[in-house]
């Protein structure tokens, strides 16, 4: 989102400052600068990202590929408005601004539901590419049609300074347009991370607010009476209070309400920021001006949200302040242009956010009271809570709101309050293996460090963990790896990657290798393509043990694991354990292996799943992987 509302700030700019040529250089200066685009449009560029940290590194990635061609196609919508009105002298047509967006939402709704299922990365690419060759096509139509009236060379001049002679009484606007556009932005990507805490970050997951944002921006500026301020007054405080219960208690609700009660908020929160937008929008000059205002709000409010909140809050409470601003900016506005609200309605929407906040802090102390330490960056954020579970004291390691791993502030001897106990498929399987001699396992996902409790001296362990944030946390607030009698190593970075540099390395082959990487209900579908599982294979001797936990609540994963043991002529064991929700959580893991001693060695109510259709496999690869077939429904 920093990289889509920059990029969308400089084509912005670039089309304010192109206005102020004569309309005929205007045409000349865009095309060529789109044909220079064309050649180096997902060029593979080899720049030292290494060094970066991971937001940067995205962002210098996206420029290297689609920079500059982003920065033109974003200024489309803009120049044609500004051409329209040069060449007709009539109003601004701002329905062409919905139109836009409305063509926006087609593209992006078009992506999970066909191109991700359809077509391998390779394929989308072309056709992208196509497009953009018919864009141009379209362009050098247009130019060629507008050029052939000759009386239009001199006519930007005139409309520039007349815009310029304007421009001050629009100054007022301007900072009402920055922090309506920024608001809107914050309320989107909060959501959007709100969201992801919980269900699977899969484009139709991060599509929802993405398509709710587009249709209010589309919805205000289809009409100038799309947005009546009177019908939508009443929503405002159940949006703002709705969105404080899903902050605190959203982990609670099901999938679908989840997304229904996020979705209903967020759409009323954008609809008074584009509403309102749309209701200051200058009628006649600033044109340029204004779509400025929009875009470099839109920077402020991804910079804040992707840069400056992780730093300053450990949870996502950006999406607090972007809803308490909404509420506050909304009671400003309506005071402000309707001096005839009656004295009691004022007064009952400034007690409301008086109410909303003291709820706030209610709700939050009621929650992280138990927080005994936290820490978020771009991965997320972890806390350690410590609290009672029954008659038992637990410290708890919770990533978003999955817990991933707990130690008793008592000493009562085994665990039995996570994933891993005895009772579970990992620790079947690792007591299954150690018959057979001693573990040299590798495991991607450290959490709490919690399976290393289960090690002998004589083993080894070698674990693979993303996101500093629990490493710190494992090691200062548990005791897992400290007191672990066996080899423990502790490798910081991405599994997939890091196991590739050790294959090309050499490093001794393991017998065992755990995949545990899932924080919430987030797949991370890298570590679960054919071309990471192959890197698993040849990181193993030949009759290694790969271990995977499944547990999910919205994802079906075994058509993808039952396709890779087709492909890679393995044997696939289930293990489901029916836990207590208030006390154990269920659990599911898979084991997949060649190894016969360990299949003869399962239990009978773990035997190899012979049963799955071959119709109803899902093959991932890195070129094509989609979750949509997946859904549990």
């Amino acid at each position: 989102m920093v990289f889509y509302q920059g990029m969308l700030l400089l084509g912005y700019l670039y089309a304010h400052y192109l206005s102020r040529f004569q309309l005929k250089q205007q045409l000349i200066i865009h095309i060529v600068l789109v044909l220079i685009s064309v050649p180096i449009t997902f060029s593979e560029l080899a720049l030292p990202v290494i060094i970066f940290s991971p937001v940067w590194s995205v962002i210098i990635k996206l420029m290297s590929q689609v920079g500059l061609v982003f920065l033109l196609l974003s200024s489309t919508s803009v120049l044609m408005q500004r051409w329209y009105i040069q060449t007709t002298h009539k109003p601004i047509p701002y329905h062409w601004y919905s139109l836009s967006n409305f063509g926006s939402l087609l593209a992006l709704i078009s992506y999970p539901f066909v191109f991700e299922v359809f077509f391998f990365i390779n394929e989308q690419k072309d056709y992208w590419l196509a497009g953009l060759y018919c864009l141009i096509l379209l362009l050098l139509a247009l130019i060629f049609t507008i050029l052939k009236d000759k009386h239009l060379d001199c006519s930007a001049s005139k409309s520039e300074l007349k815009s310029l002679l304007n421009a001050q009484k629009l100054r007022p606007k301007k900072y009402l347009w920055i922090i309506l556009s920024a608001c809107s932005t914050v309320i989107l990507i909060a959501t959007t991370q709100m969201i992801s805490t919980n269900i699977p970050p899969m484009p139709l997951v991060w599509t929802l607010p993405l398509a709710i944002y587009l249709i209010t921006f589309s919805f205000a500026f289809a009409s100038e009476n799309s947005y009546r301020r009177a019908h939508w007054s009443p929503l405002v405080p159940f949006a703002v209070f709705a969105g404080l219960m899903m902050f605190f208690v959203g982990s609670q609700f099901n999938a679908l309400a989840q997304f229904l009660m996020y979705a209903l908020v967020l759409f009323i929160c954008c609809m008074i920021c584009h509403g309102e937008l749309r209701k200051s929008a200058p009628t006649e000059e600033g044109l340029t001006q204004f779509y400025l205002c929009i875009a470099f709000g839109g920077v402020i409010g991804s910079l804040f949200s992707a840069l400056l909140a992780p730093m300053i809050f450990s949870q996502i409470t950006e999406y607090i302040v972007a809803l308490s601003v909404v509420f506050s900016l909304f009671i400003y506005i309506q005071h402000t242009d309707d001096k005839a609200r009656s004295y009691r309605y004022n007064a009952s929407m400034a007690i409301s956010i008086i109410i909303w906040g003291l709820c706030y802090f209610y709700l939050d102390n009621s929650f992280n009271q138990y927080n005994l330490a936290s820490e978020r960056n771009f991965y997320g954020y972890v806390t350690v809570k410590d609290i009672e579970v029954g008659n038992i004291a637990e410290r708890r390691l919770v990533d978003g709101t999955t817990i991933h791993g707990s130690q008793s502030l008592v000493k009562q001897g085994e665990q039995t309050g996570t994933y891993y106990h005895q009772d579970t498929g990992v620790i079947k399987s690792l007591n299954t293996l150690k018959q057979q001699g001693d573990l040299n396992i590798g495991i991607i996902g450290l959490g709490a460090g919690v399976l290393a409790k289960f090690a002998d001296e004589a083993d080894k362990m070698r674990f693979y963990e993303l996101n500093p944030a629990v490493y710190n946390m494992a090691t200062n607030y548990f005791s897992y790896l400290g007191e672990s009698r066996s080899d423990i190593e502790v490798i910081l970075g991405d599994g997939r990657i890091t196991l590739a540099q050790e294959v090309k390395d050499g490093d001794l082959l393991m017998n065992g290798l755990v995949i545990d990487a899932f924080s919430s209900d987030v797949i991370p579908a890298h570590l679960l393509t054919q071309e990471a599982f192959e890197i698993y294979w040849r990181r193993m001797i030949k009759d290694g043990v790969l271990i995977i936990h499944t547990s999910n609540n919205h994802i079906d994963l075994m058509p993808v694991l039952h396709a890779h043991s087709s492909k890679f002529n393995k044997s696939l064991v289930k293990f489901k354990y029916q836990g207590n929700p208030a006390t154990v959580p269920s659990s599911m893991w898979v084991a997949m292996t060649s190894n016969q001693q360990f299949l003869d060695s399962i239990a009978p109510d773990s035997l190899p799943s012979q049963t799955f259709p071959k119709e109803d496999y899902v093959i991932w690869t890195d070129q094509k992987n989609s979750l949509l077939p997946l859904l549990k429904l």
